[in-house]
């Protein structure tokens, strides 16, 4: 803070604003400013209006007198603030940043900071927030109980945690509630408590909070590379970007030894590439502002749960005009954007990072949420949990030998019959005639229920059913892609069934790209699904695996890979193909979507 700075606000001491941006506040006063060690304190009074029915049946108002506190940093640059109302914090805050000329960013504190501020004795509630919305709150006000505990655990690695509160030790002599919500930036004090324990406490978080910041930045990824001799290449970058790209770097980086999840809140610079679809997959989610959190998005017209259609528009089978409530009928809701990052650019950050720090483990995603970046380490033990075996559905149990020549038919097959539309009646001629055959049609008679569909856009999943999994029923639907190799012959290139097979599907084809959009859209907000089976004649990527394992986590479903040698068992088990006992499958099945 600048002399200049100092001696402004050391004399607003005694004068009153003549007027506030904020409705049923008034007469904001600053009752005194003091100069304490490394930081100036402002106290102040204001008035709140509030409501109220007289005895008499009549409409009253009446000025209550509150008062509130700011810190201001002297050697570090910060402004804390205690206040009873939110609104009012919020206003006196701006007042004062206009005032030094300065803008102001609320520091939203990294989850570790809040762990070392709170000193806890006991968690007493936790609100864990999955991807589509979906919320777990645990509480009990003496402390989490054993079995909640265990509950906690449990469910918190593919959820993140939004809010909560702690039992904590305040000093040696005092015990207290402290709160936190990670999207609002907000840690406090929920305890009467005398200003010298209240101001001891607050300078020591301040201090823990502005260290792990501090150490969470790290140094710039710039930085690192100029001292290693090594340079940083974007390739296809504009200059205009490479910061951005700078940036998302130094943030992995800094998250290497992190083993779970990192967060941090993300640069300005970030916004110009959230919205290139080359680089980010937006995903968008429906925020109740009453809840507090993202919710599924309900019609209240007609109550019907609503889906994203493939422009990222909410759209409902009733046609009207589309009006937003939450599940619990809140309607002061908003749209909201998460982006996941495609594999052209994770793939140039690992590139970087391997020059420097090629004995570290690349397995993560990341995800862009509420202005935070979120870094998410791959974790075995919970991604094993998420993944469902195609050996431990009931139905493929069985195990024969497969002929080599099976394999080869397969990687042929598409998602609809050679040179025909993709309709009832077509399908109606397709399950009676053995020499039309498409990969939905393998799944028929293996899945009890399952009809093929008219292969087009916006069905329920390309195969859907229930299935038997170690006791447990699911439903599930199949995202179907053909073999990504499996284009029009040309004179030019023609690939072999050879080529076919040893060609795994990446997550950077156009056919991976398209099905983790549709994972997400079929899975995240159809509440029906279970289960998001992935089926391609095709060995998959672990990278895409890694992908879907990841949003998997976050959207609390479940996944099942379909590749390959799994369609090959489909097809020997049931011998949907109709084929000869030599499988001399022969005729081309399939054509192009």
């Amino acid at each position: 803070m600048t002399d200049e700075n100092m001696s402004y606000l050391l004399a607003l001491e005694g004068k009153e604003e003549p007027w506030i941006d904020s409705n049923k506040f008034r007469h904001l006063r600053y009752v005194a400013v003091k100069d304490i060690d490394d930081r100036l304190e402002l106290l102040y009074t204001y008035g709140k209006l509030y409501n109220y029915v007289s005895e008499e049946g009549k409409a009253e108002q009446i000025w209550e007198l509150h008062r509130g506190c700011l810190w201001i940093g002297k050697e570090r640059n910060y402004v804390a603030s205690i206040s009873k109302h939110e609104k009012m914090m919020q206003c006196v805050i701006k007042l004062i940043a206009e005032k030094l000329g300065n803008n102001l960013t609320q520091i939203k504190p990294p989850k570790r900071a809040i762990d070392r501020c709170t000193n806890a004795q006991a968690m007493s509630r936790i609100v864990l927030q999955g991807l589509s919305g979906e919320k777990t709150a645990i509480s009990n006000p003496a402390g989490f109980t054993e079995q909640q505990e265990d509950e906690m655990q449990r469910i918190r690695g593919n959820r993140f945690d939004t809010s909560g509160s702690y039992i904590a030790s305040i000093n040696d002599n005092t015990t207290a509630t402290v709160k936190y919500n990670m999207n609002k930036g907000n840690l406090g004090i929920y305890k009467h408590l005398p200003s010298s324990v209240l101001f001891a406490w607050s300078k020591e978080a301040i201090e823990i909070i502005l260290e792990e910041i501090n150490s969470l930045k790290g140094n710039p990824a710039e930085e690192i590379f100029k001292e290693m001799g090594v340079e940083i290449k974007w390739n296809g970058v504009s200059t205009s970007k490479v910061g951005a790209y700078n940036w998302i770097l130094t943030q992995v980086i800094s998250s290497l030894d992190v083993e779970t999840e990192y967060r941090i809140p993300i640069s300005p610079t970030i916004h110009s590439l959230l919205n290139d679809e080359k680089i980010f997959m937006e995903i968008p989610q429906v925020f109740c502002n009453e809840c507090g959190t993202y919710e599924v998005p309900y019609c209240a017209n007609c109550g019907s749960q609503l889906t994203f259609n493939r422009k990222g528009q909410l759209e409902c089978s009733c046609n009207a005009p589309i009006s937003i409530m939450c599940g619990e009928g809140h309607r002061a809701t908003e749209l909201k954007s998460w982006y996941i990052p495609k594999p052209s650019l994770l793939k140039q950050i690992n590139n970087n990072i391997a020059k420097i720090y090629n004995n570290k483990s690349l397995s993560y995603q990341m995800c862009v949420m509420d202005d935070e970046l979120c870094i998410i380490h791959n974790n075995t033990e919970l991604d094993s949990k998420v993944e469902i075996l195609f050996e431990d559905v009931d139905y493929f149990k069985q195990r024969l030998d497969v002929p080599d020549n099976v394999k080869t038919y397969a990687v042929r097959m598409k998602e609809k019959c050679a040179g025909k539309k993709c309709s009832f009646c077509e399908i109606r001629k397709c399950l009676s005639k053995p020499n039309l055959v498409c990969l939905p049609k393998v799944f028929y008679g293996a899945l009890p229920g399952f009809r093929p569909q008219p292969h087009k856009g916006g069905e329920f999943g390309d195969v859907s059913a229930q299935i038997s999994v170690l006791n447990n029923y699911y439903q599930m639907i199949g995202i179907i892609k053909k073999n990504t190799e499996n284009k029009a012959s040309t004179k030019s290139k023609t690939c072999s069934e050879f080529d076919l097979i040893d060609k795994p599907l990446l997550s950077t084809s156009r056919e991976g790209q398209e099905i983790i959009r549709q994972f997400v859209e079929q899975g995240m907000i159809d509440s029906r699904v279970d289960v998001i089976a992935v089926v391609a004649p095709q060995y998959f990527d672990n990278s895409l695996k890694g992908t879907l394992l990841f949003l998997a986590r976050l959207m609390n479903k479940k996944v099942m890979f379909v590749g390959l040698d799994e369609i090959c068992r489909v097809i020997t088990i049931y011998n949907n193909l109709n084929s000869p006992k030599s499988h001399q499958i022969t005729e081309a099945s399939g054509g192009d979507e």
